[in-house]
């Protein structure tokens, strides 16, 4: 699985008057819009703990996205997950009911589970555009370090709960 983010974390603070803290820094690598039919994160040029992180999809050749499920693998010494995710305007653009899920495996504390899906008998949807946001996800800087984050177990599936094979996640 290849690294489609890194977090470059500098030193914690140390003086004194409160708040202390890590001073973190998340970098991504690869293109800013991602491909047709292509699941990616976006993060800011520079931010500070807290910090989010957004998964965009580009335009897709379908509009029968029904459900997008992948875990998020990071190292859990450096960042931290810091729910609630935030659903993005992607699987709930035509005002449908939709559910999000994220959280941490509770085996793996460096795996985020996160797993969206439309509700009712409804059909699926696309993107038109350059990128819509799927979820943002919020994590915290726990430590001086660094740490690559990476898709696996992505999925998009349709109305039928098929595996659409077109929708492919990371650069």
């Amino acid at each position: 699985v290849g690294a489609l983010a890194l977090l470059a974390c500098g030193g914690g603070g140390g003086g004194g008057g409160g708040g202390g803290g890590v001073a973190t820094v998340l970098r991504c690598s690869g293109s800013t819009a991602p491909g047709l039919n292509q699941v990616e994160f976006e993060c800011p040029a520079t931010a500070t703990s807290p910090m989010a992180l957004r998964v965009v999809i580009g335009l897709t050749t379908t509009a029968g996205i029904y459900g997008i499920k992948f875990d998020v693998v990071f190292d859990p010494a450096v960042i931290a997950f810091d729910p609630p995710a935030i659903e993005g305007a992607f699987l709930n653009q035509d005002g449908g009911s939709t559910v999000l899920e994220a959280g941490i495996e509770s085996s793996d504390p460096g795996r985020l589970v996160v797993a969206l899906t439309r509700l009712g008998a409804v059909a699926g949807v696309g993107s038109t555009g350059v990128k819509t946001t799927v979820v943002t996800l919020p994590f915290t800087g726990l430590a001086a370090g660094t740490t690559s984050l990476a898709f696996e177990n992505g999925e998009a599936v349709d109305a039928t709960r098929t595996p659409i094979a077109a929708i492919q996640f990371g650069p």
